[in-house]
């Protein structure tokens, strides 16, 4: 129980920041593993984010801005934290450490329900905006490339961030209700969900409006 109560206090402290890890990364060492699992999938699952000192994390954010169709800002949102899907942890690991392949690209998707560590792109797919009214994930595509990812990697608080191209949706009626914002490795749901980060507020673009989204991410 005395080791239960530190790692509760662990992660309590650990949660004043903003980043994930992943549990795989974290148990090895812990007297009570399993409990750490059980308490990070639940953190997890609502989105807190978890961080223990010495291990890799990944910092991924989402900045959105909407237009009207005079070009005034209609809402923002800046430095949205993203979580980590399971798919997108095996994706991580399983390219970066055991060399397999790595997707082409990524798309920035949209949707009206709340994501779980276990969505997947088809599990999702009921809520996403039908791809009509200028809505078109195939055309919200991040290449992994200089073209996707214009600039190196640059020092921001001494980690390296690489920031991706802004993506554009402009609505030709309306797009939504949408309350969260994802990334993908496909625009249709053959492919994985990465992550996914919740909006502020549920969010609909009227026919004129556009949607400006950029993807960042940060490891330390």
């Amino acid at each position: 129980m005395k080791h239960l109560y530190s790692l509760v206090l662990i992660i309590m402290l650990a949660c004043l920041t903003a980043c994930t890890t992943t549990k795989e990364t974290v148990t090895a060492g812990l007297a009570n593993p399993a409990a750490f699992a059980a308490v990070h999938d639940t953190l997890q699952a609502n989105n807190t984010p978890v961080k223990l000192a010495a291990f890799v994390q990944e910092h991924g954010y989402f900045d959105l801005v909407a237009h009207d169709a005079s070009g005034a800002v209609k809402w923002e949102e800046h430095d949205v934290p993203n979580a980590l899907a399971n798919e997108g942890e095996y994706m991580i690991e399983d390219v970066i450490f055991r060399g397999n392949a790595a997707p082409t690209g990524y798309f920035l998707r949209l949707y009206n329900t709340t994501p779980t560590l276990t969505s997947t792109l088809s599990s999702l797919s009921a809520s996403e905006p039908s791809a009509t009214n200028g809505y078109a994930p195939a055309s919200q595509g991040i290449t992994r490339d200089s073209t996707g990812w214009p600039l190196v990697p640059q020092l921001v608080s001494s980690h390296y961030e690489i920031t991706s191209k802004t993506v554009t949706i402009t609505a030709t009626g309306t797009v939504g209700p949408v309350t969260y914002a994802a990334l993908a490795t496909s625009s249709d749901n053959t492919g994985k969900l990465v992550a996914y980060a919740a909006l502020a507020a549920t969010r609909t673009l009227a026919s004129g409006d556009s949607l400006q989204i950029t993807y960042k991410i940060r490891l330390q």
